[in-house]
């Protein structure tokens, strides 16, 4: 269990970093959006692996749930966002 704790921290780290490399490298509004989505998904990820390592669980169906919601409001507010770029800049580029 403690194995399975440590790999899930180490590849949250990893993907924490390519979601950061994303956010800086690119000017593309839609990559923007899906580097911040690897963010957040490995922010659950390591809040997961920390609990299995520590002995501290947490209730998981709420606790995936409520992941879940907080992932789709991000989309849903990230398209709107970009939606309204759009009709106003006419380009997907971010200056």
């Amino acid at each position: 269990m403690i194995v399975l704790g440590l790999l899930g921290l180490v590849l949250s780290g990893i993907l924490i970093g390519i979601g950061f490399y994303g956010l800086s490298s690119t000017t593309n509004i839609i990559r923007v959006l899906l580097s911040s989505e690897i963010i957040l998904n490995s922010a659950i990820l390591f809040i997961f692996s920390f609990s299995s390592i520590s002995g501290i669980i947490y209730n998981s169906i709420i606790f995936s749930l409520f992941a879940i919601g907080m992932a789709l409001t991000e989309v849903i507010v990230a398209i709107a966002a970009i939606i309204l770029y759009y009709r106003q800049k006419g380009k997907l580029e971010v200056e």
